[in-house]
């Protein structure tokens, strides 16, 4: 019986010791473990061929090969949740996090470094935008909001919004479209309230114009010159058009907004925009896009939600809703009809025409569904 209850104490302290090894338990690092690339994961970022990604328990993970294997950074001083990453080359690296947190990695993502943190303000930062290796923004709950110019040396809270409700500012974002000239300055943000933020000079000044929205906007995308698309609760998305005052009459039946710039180089300077809502055929929230080199913008949804946008050639809408029902939060093109989809339980691979095939088969067993919506 002794020895019966020595092997049992052996056997439960050799998995306490094997649990901290893989864990990180007690050190104040992320959690270290062979199965990083199967938790859940926020936000992804793709640069130089190198797809980042950032999750639960301060993992952040890296592929050079599309996603068939990830290397986990084993140096992150770092434990809750990670929301965002930003990275504007494949050596420089930022990411917000719970408590308030930026981290910054220098060197490919191996190492990270905590560059803020505000732990008594126990609150989240949601999303960063860094512009280049200087410039950048970070958003989050309650309408918390930095800036930094010098690589993140030094972060100064910024106010993006001066509404009393202090919404929150839930995602930032530029103009993926880089070889534009106005990309290297714009900056937009998107939050509570159906509020659609603009900034012309990578966040120092900002307008806010009101979509008529009434619930939150999770992400949003620069689709082109004067267009955005902004996602939504629910499967809504709403397409958002600037307008040229003295060229263009707003639209009878789409929502008006206007927005003005007060204070700064931009104050007094206004801008009027429209906004058609759409509904993409199916009621799950949707948390990120992304512009295909064709034009048409890619989303992640909840719920195995994935989403293409066609404004110009075919004008419809087409969402899968993969059988796995895994929320996904995050969406990278891989190359033609292939994507790397990230969220609840991981990352996985994914395809419309795959998803199709399944939609249209007398295959009992394949369930995945399929929506087109008519934008024309």
């Amino acid at each position: 019986m002794k020895n019966f209850l020595k092997i049992i104490l052996t056997f439960f302290v050799l998995s306490s010791v094997t649990y901290s090894t893989d864990f990180n338990f007690g050190s104040g690092k992320a959690a270290l473990s062979k199965y990083a690339s199967n938790a859940l994961i926020t936000a992804m970022e793709h640069v130089s061929g190198r797809i980042y990604a950032v999750g639960v328990h301060g993992i952040i993970i890296y592929t050079d090969d599309d996603g068939e294997n990830w290397t986990q950074s084993e140096n992150v001083p770092y434990t809750n949740t990670l929301t965002d990453i930003s990275c504007p080359t494949i050596e420089l690296c930022w990411a917000t996090g719970h408590d308030s947190t930026i981290l910054h990695s220098s060197d490919n993502g191996v190492n990270w470094t905590i560059q803020f943190q505000d732990i008594d303000f126990d609150a989240p930062l949601l999303s960063i935008h860094m512009y280049d290796d200087k410039n950048g923004i970070a958003l989050g709950a309650f309408a918390l909001s930095l800036r930094t110019n010098d690589g993140g040396n030094s972060w100064g809270y910024l106010f993006i919004s001066d509404d009393d409700y202090q919404p929150h500012l839930n995602y930032a974002f530029s103009d993926p479209q880089l070889w534009r000239v106005s990309a290297a300055n714009e900056g937009f943000a998107v939050g509570e309230l159906g509020k659609f933020y603009l900034s012309p000079d990578k966040g120092l000044t900002w307008m806010t114009i009101d979509t008529g929205y009434p619930g939150s906007l999770w992400s949003g995308i620069k689709a082109d010159v004067g267009i955005y698309i902004l996602l939504g609760m629910s499967g809504n998305i709403i397409i958002a058009k600037e307008l040229d005052p003295n060229a263009e009459e707003p639209s009878a039946d789409k929502f008006t907004g206007l927005g003005c710039f007060e204070g700064g180089m931009y104050d007094g300077d206004c801008k009027v925009f429209t906004f058609e809502y759409q509904n993409i055929g199916v009621k799950n929230s949707l948390t990120n896009a992304i512009i295909l080199d064709d034009g048409r913008i890619a989303i992640s949804g909840n719920s195995g939600t994935v989403t293409i946008v066609d404004l110009y050639n075919k004008k419809n809408i087409e969402t899968c809703v993969r059988s796995d029902r895994l929320s996904n939060t995050s969406i990278v093109n891989l190359g033609n009809d292939e994507f790397l989809i990230a969220g609840q339980k991981g990352v996985r691979k994914h395809s419309m025409s795959q998803c199709y095939e399944n939609f249209v088969s007398d295959d009992p067993a394949l369930q995945d569904s399929y929506y087109t919506v008519d934008l024309s």
